[in-house]
């Protein structure tokens, strides 16, 4: 008897805050299941993972399809950690035997994110809004693991953060902006501004610097890749460009903390903590950005040390993250 753990990502392939969260899982959850897991990530192996040893069994999809299928098929359960936002077929096909499906973003709040804005397009990959609405009708369990409230009846399992650099508040005003490019994430707040930047340089260059001729004079911009994350966080930069609109959770808001970044955060972000350094817009940001310039050391830092506490207090149990969990799968 086993139960498939179905996933886009996680092991080698990190390249957004779901598959740290499919990482989190296998290392702390999946030795304490009750039934054997098996993991199927949905996607052709890439051929540098070489031969990457996962700590569960696993499998890559696309490197043999059939035994994909038979794999599902003769599982107890699938277990959906982080699936593709457009229908796929080997959901479909086993779509009786889907007993939970973890929420890590809501659709209808990245679609409506984009309405009204002051970007000059709106970009995000591919979402398909009726399919996460048949996948969560289809689920016996929806798992939401951010910190508002969405649409979907869902039990809410929100994230944790482990802090382990602790970084003092650093004493530069550059800025600093570590995320995907997608539209949502507001890159065009950077426009002009002296900046360091980790993120997809192509995507970056092809969307905003060419698509929207946004000014990247001021930019230094670093390809995103796991291995360069702690040296790029650890550069000369102070101010987090963190302001991401409707972001589930926020690892990097987490991290920029937790390196001594001070973030400059979205309105919408854990709306329940007074902070002044919050925007929704272009112009807001460039504002507030003009004024942490001027805001003497020991004020950036008073309020550097209350967030870090308010996150400490309400999203650093990782215990409970697992046993919340564990309640779910092993039903």
């Amino acid at each position: 008897m086993y139960d498939v753990y179905y996933t886009t990502g996680g092991g080698p392939w990190v390249n957004a805050g779901t598959d740290t969260w499919v990482n989190l899982w296998m290392e702390l959850v999946a030795p304490k299941l009750d039934v054997k897991p098996i993991l199927l990530i949905h996607r052709t192996k890439p051929k540098e993972y070489g031969d990457y040893k996962f700590p569960i069994e696993a499998h890559w999809h696309g490197d043999d399809i059939d035994f994909a299928e038979n794999l599902c098929k003769n599982a107890r359960r699938i277990n959906i950690l982080h699936g593709h936002y457009t229908p796929m077929k080997i959901l479909e096909d086993n779509k009786h035997k889907i007993h939970s499906n973890i929420l890590h973003n809501s659709v209808d709040h990245i679609l409506k994110s984009q309405i009204g804005t002051d970007a000059s397009l709106a970009w995000h990959p591919y979402l398909d809004s009726s399919w996460e609405k048949q996948i969560n009708e289809w689920a016996k369990h929806s798992i939401w693991v951010g910190v508002y409230d969405i649409l979907f009846k869902n039990t809410n399992i929100p994230n944790f953060y482990e802090f382990k650099h602790n970084l003092p508040l650093s004493e530069s005003n550059t800025l600093g902006f570590a995320s995907r490019c997608e539209g949502r994430k507001n890159p065009h707040y950077l426009d002009g501004l002296k900046s360091y930047l980790l993120t997809n340089s192509q995507e970056f260059n092809i969307i905003w610097k060419q698509g929207t001729k946004m000014d990247t004079s001021k930019h230094k911009i670093y390809h995103f890749k796991k291995e360069v994350k702690d040296k790029f966080y650890r550069m000369d930069w102070g101010i987090s460009h963190s302001a991401f609109t409707s972001e589930p959770f926020g690892y990097g808001i987490f991290e920029a903390i937790d390196y001594g970044k001070l973030p400059i955060l979205h309105s919408t972000w854990c709306k329940d903590f007074e902070y002044p350094y919050r925007v929704s817009s272009k112009k807001e940001f460039i504002h507030i950005y003009s004024r942490l310039i001027e805001t003497p050391y020991s004020e950036k830092n008073k309020w550097f040390n209350l967030l870090k506490d308010y996150m400490v207090n309400n999203y650093t149990n990782k215990d409970k993250w697992i046993n919340d969990l564990l309640n779910i799968y092993n039903i």
